[in-house]
């Protein structure tokens, strides 16, 4: 009710031009100011730090998809996001002003969307559309205690083995020899299996979508698509048959899962423009978060890492390093993102 009649006041106070008004949004009193003379700026200095920063933490990290868990159209969260992507983050209220479509009116709604947690309830479906396949049907993950992440690359299978709460329980990975020429079936099989032995047991086994545009039109790395399929279905074939009790089609429906592809690079942020980036930098941003040495202000995965995973994994050389990572981040954002159905993943500033 409240909701209607402050939006009542606030288009009559725009008609007239001279207004002043208050109303309380959560816990604490907010008061907007309207310049007689020009009805598109209301006085965003009455808006405390926190809930200044609060407002630029989402304009700034999140997703144009993230967005529209808030009181936003999809051309305006488009525009805020195009816009942060050719002129950077936003350093004030004022420069969301500058954005194409954003006005006044608008923005007041989505500035009071932020500061009171008013999501719209799509928020969740939009995740579970765009993270996992075959989407989840289920909602209920509290008998999920443990998530293995596996990583198929150039010449390493890493798995990473997490509990609910974040705790990296096994990290460790195998390597194997490519032969020159291409492999067959029954090659791969004798790479694949062996290490599928030493995988743990988990309540769900995770991997991510592999292919692209280079994989349809090239044969050679159409080649290398095969292969990578054969290998990730041996491996999800032998956890199944050892896993299942009652048949394995219906373990596989429910325990695994492929995350799709460009998900990770997408909320972990390993993308700037059409570039990829290492996840190295991610890694050590994780591993400055366990020494205490960076202040979580990006609302980085909370993850515990060990001493020992960590002294495991500097060892590595920078190609290990990358394949290593992969795992970790797999199966980090499956209990992130469906395990507790966080909505405020986001995209991270690495500039």
């Amino acid at each position: 009710m409240w909701n209607v009649m402050l939006t009542k006041l606030f288009n009559n106070f725009i008609k007239h031009q001279k207004v002043q008004v208050s109303k309380y949004w959560g816990p604490r009193t907010i008061i907007f100011k309207m310049n007689s003379t020009d009805t598109e700026v209301f006085d965003t200095n009455l808006l405390s730090s926190e809930e200044k920063d609060k407002i630029l933490n989402v304009v700034n990290y999140q997703s144009m998809e993230d967005l529209l868990q808030y009181s936003i159209t999809k051309t305006r969260a488009k525009n805020l996001e195009l816009h942060r992507t050719n002129n950077g983050l936003y350093n004030s209220l004022e420069d969301l002003l500058q954005v194409k479509g954003l006005n006044n009116k608008c923005l007041y709604q989505f500035y009071k969307s932020i500061i009171t947690g008013t999501k719209n309830k799509t928020s969740k479906k939009v995740i579970s559309g765009l993270v996992v396949t075959p989407k989840i049907t289920d909602d209920n993950q509290k008998e999920v205690n443990t998530v293995l992440g596996i990583h198929v690359g150039q010449d390493m299978i890493s798995w990473s083995l997490l509990s609910r709460d974040c705790e990296i329980l096994q990290w460790q990975y195998k390597s194997f020899t490519r032969n020159r020429v291409k492999e067959n079936l029954h090659s791969l099989l004798q790479i694949a299996l062996p290490i599928a032995e030493k995988l743990p047991k988990a309540d769900r086994y995770i991997m991510q979508e592999f292919g692209g545009d280079n994989f349809r039109k090239s044969p050679k790395f159409q080649q290398i698509h095969m292969e990578y399929l054969a290998m990730n279905a041996i491996i999800l074939s032998h956890l199944a048959t050892l896993s299942s009790k009652f048949g394995t089609a219906e373990f596989v429906a429910n325990n695994m899962f492929i995350i799709r592809q460009n998900v990770l690079q997408k909320i972990y942020g390993l993308v700037v423009g059409n570039e990829g980036i290492s996840t190295q930098y991610m890694l050590q941003k994780l591993m400055d978060e366990n020494s205490g040495s960076l202040e979580n202000k990006e609302r980085l995965p909370s993850v515990y890492i060990r001493p020992e995973f960590q002294e495991m994994y500097n060892e590595q050389s920078p190609v290990n390093k990358e394949q290593i990572s992969w795992s970790l981040l797999i199966a980090l954002a499956f209990v992130e993102l469906v395990v507790h159905e966080r909505t405020d993943m986001r995209i991270r500033n690495l500039t």
